[in-house]
């Protein structure tokens, strides 16, 4: 019984399902990014292709259904109205400007204006509508109506009105409710029966269901029924006036033989029927950029482009509706070609497209016959290139998936490129025959070139033998001499710095016992500049010898004691100024043993660490000098820290502090300037590295790399 029960209520609700199905739009916006072009699209027409037409604030705006085009006139101003007469030709009105598009033999538009062909002293505004009877053209402006029969302008003394078109006759609805018949340049008035307050007549469509009878829509006053025979008015009683009154009438068109479609200035797009109720409204709620729409191009499937101040809105029904005759197909709409210099085809691009339907929904097939083998994949794709081609006979071929799985015709476009003359058969058996004379005469002419050449390098060769064995012999003996020279150099640095240190040694001495004596205080400050100049030449000293032992000694590798190292460095210089305020901590094992130079190492270690304690901030309560280790086994390298909380280093120093001689300029840079300086050349000997880190007042970091560092045996 359930069964039964639901396969009643299945029965019923599938008609309402397939309404739904049937009434659901499918809304696509294009905007500025899409196109290219100003947001504001205006008026729009279809061509007999199915090309759209729009007038945008940048042009006209053609769309293929695969790319986007502007097409601009003067100076690419703003474009408000676009029509195509019973010529094909398309008329275009812009604000105080009109004309139209001349097509050249390319298929490429360009505008030709009729603005000269009217009085210039009149300024006439936008002209925002444009009708056409046979050969004659009606450009209408609030500032007035001009008539163009193909060779001149005719002024029609009215403004402020509109134009409609009616039973093949044009009429001016002017503002305020009089309609005037137009006969060429005359004005007929044949109703004035309303008076539609700043207001006036947009459209005029014949009623659905009655051929004798025409709608008339007002922008602010709604709909009205007009009667041509008796040219009298009435509003129409059954239209949701107050609904189109709110939201304001901006373009009408019958749609799909039983319903009016409008567009309006604030209420989005709607649909009304014979009896002049909105059945269906599509608004920003429902997938527009915008309700302020404009003009819109019912296309020949029966799907509505609508332009609006937003950009371009597609309204895409679930079932077509197709233009009698209409014919799905595909064209290629355009072929560039690129040459090279010596004006050689070297590439075609076809371009194809299928009006009426947006290149979403379209897959493409192509195929060169006389290149490729046969069609392509289904792609994307709506362009096709092909370069450096042989000369011969070719022909394009294309075709287009539709969304229901048919395809449509193939378009093909046929053509001939020539074969270059140096490619000709012929052209490559003489082309041989003199190749082979002008290889012969070249070997000839190469062969005794090279003869007398050969003559002359083994002349060059010899003569620069025996220069280069002479030069041999003299830098020889400038090697020598220059051992001889820096033997006699190291010999004396060493034994000078040894010289020196000794009476240095002593002098220090008698200005410590000079100072246990109690001399003045005088005598006090002078020992102790005294003893700092001492300290200072003993440091310049020491660090001469530091040099000359990096740049001569060769580089070791043996087990340091770490540990015994920092030691050493910390006895030799407990003695200096504030050492014993200064905290050491040490992070790193005890037993720490790493493969290095131990003198270099030690060297390096030392200025580190005096530099550490000299420039201190001892006006802090502790403090302190870091030393931290890190090794890593797997890369086999050890990293050394020596941290201080002193005063740092201001950052525009830090990349000169390993400059030879340098001194930050502060009042505490008594040094030579060579202990950093020897720092980096001695970490160099070591095949290591070595970089700083500083913040002025918070403290400096320097962090010691050294490769290969890791003794296997503690490893082990």
């Amino acid at each position: 019984m359930l069964r039964y029960l639901l396969t009643i209520i299945s029965l019923l609700a599938s008609p309402l399902l397939l309404a739904q199905q049937a009434d659901s739009v499918t809304v696509r916006n294009f905007s500025t990014g899409d196109y290219k072009a100003a947001a504001i699209n205006y008026s729009g027409v279809m061509d007999s292709n199915g090309d759209l037409y729009f007038a945008n604030e940048n042009g006209i705006l053609k769309y293929d259904g695969s790319e986007w085009e502007i097409i601009p006139i003067v100076n690419f101003s703003a474009t408000y109205s676009i029509h195509i007469g019973t010529d094909g030709r398309f008329y275009i009105g812009g604000y105080d400007e009109f004309g139209y598009l001349e097509k050249d033999s390319l298929n490429n538009y360009s505008y030709v204006s009729l603005r000269n062909s009217a009085p210039e002293e009149t300024e006439y505004g936008t002209f925002w509508q444009i009708e056409t009877v046979g050969h004659q053209v009606y450009f209408c402006s609030y500032g007035g109506i001009i008539r163009y029969d193909g060779e001149k302008c005719n002024i029609i003394d009215i403004e402020n009105a509109g134009i409609i078109k009616i039973n093949n006759e044009v009429f001016a609805s002017e503002l305020e409710g009089r309609l005037y018949s137009l006969a060429w340049d005359t004005t007929t008035l044949v109703n004035d029966q309303y008076e539609l307050k700043e207001d006036n007549v947009y459209v005029a469509l014949p009623k659905i269901g009655n051929d004798s009878t025409y709608l008339m829509f007002t922008s602010e006053n709604g709909v009205f029924e007009y009667f041509p025979d008796s040219n009298k008015l009435k509003p129409f009683a059954q239209s949701d006036n107050n609904s189109l009154k709110k939201s304001g009438i901006y373009d009408v068109q019958i749609f799909r033989d039983s319903l009016y479609a409008i567009t309006t200035w604030n209420g989005g797009f709607k649909l009304m029927n014979a009896d002049g109720k909105i059945v269906k409204t599509i608004d920003k709620s429902k997938g527009l950029q915008t309700n302020e729409l404009r003009d819109f191009i019912i296309d020949k499937r029966g799907n509505v482009w609508i332009g609006s101040v937003s950009g371009i809105s597609y309204l895409q029904w679930p079932t077509e509706y197709p233009e009698k005759g209409y014919k799905r197909s595909t064209s290629i709409t355009e072929v560039t070609s690129k040459y090279d210099i010596d004006n050689t085809l070297t590439s075609l691009e076809f371009h194809f497209a299928t009006p009426g339907y947006d290149k979403s929904d379209l897959q493409y097939a192509y195929y060169l016959k006389g290149y490729d083998p046969t069609f392509s994949e289904w792609k994307s794709d709506i362009k096709k290139e092909y370069t450096n081609l042989d000369g011969g006979e070719y022909s394009f071929e294309v075709k287009a998936l539709l969304p229901d799985g048919t395809e449509t015709a193939v378009a093909s476009h046929a053509f001939t490129i020539p074969t270059p003359w140096y490619k000709n058969k012929y052209y490559y058996a003489i082309g041989i025959v003199i190749m082979g004379l002008a290889i012969a005469g070249f070997y000839r002419y190469r062969t005794g070139r090279l003869k007398r050449l050969n003559r002359r390098l083994e002349t060059i060769i010899h003569n620069r033998t025996k220069e280069l064995i002479l030069q041999r012999e003299q830098l020889k003996e400038a090697n020598e001499d220059l051992i001889v020279a820096n033997t006699e150099l190291d010999n004396f640095v060493y034994r000078s710095s040894h010289d020196l240190v000794a009476p240095l040694k002593s002098l220090k001495g008698l200005i410590n016992l000079a100072q246990l004596e109690n001399p003045g205080e005088n005598q006090k400050q002078y020992l102790s500049m005294m003893n700092t100049s001492v300290a200072k030449l003993e440091d310049f000293i020491k660090s001469i010898m530091e040099y000359s032992i990096n740049a001569k000694r060769e580089v070791t590798s043996e087990n340091v004691d770490f540990d015994a190292v920092i030691s050493s460095v910390c006895d030799d210089l407990k003695y200096y100024d504030n050492a014993h305020r200064v905290e050491l901590i040490k992070k790193y094992p005890k037993d720490l043993v790493i493969k290095s130079d131990e003198k270099r190492l030690k060297i390096v270690l030392s200025n580190l660490i005096t530099n550490c304690i000299k420039y201190h901030n001892y006006e802090q309560s502790e403090p302190i000098v870091k030393i931290l280790v890190n090794q890593d086994l797997e890369k086999c390298t050890t990293s050394i820290e020596v941290a201080d909380n002193g005063m740092g280093i201001d950052q525009q120093h830090l990349d000169k502090i390993f400059d030879m001689f340098f001194r930050a300029s502060n009042d505490k840079a008594e040094g030579s300037g060579l202990g950093l300086y020897i720092v980096k050349d001695t970490v160099g000997k070591l095949g290591g590295h070595i970089s700083v880190t500083s913040h002025l007042g918070e403290g400096t970091t320097f962090t010691l790399t050294l490769y290969d560092s890791i003794n296997t045996m503690t490893m082990a």
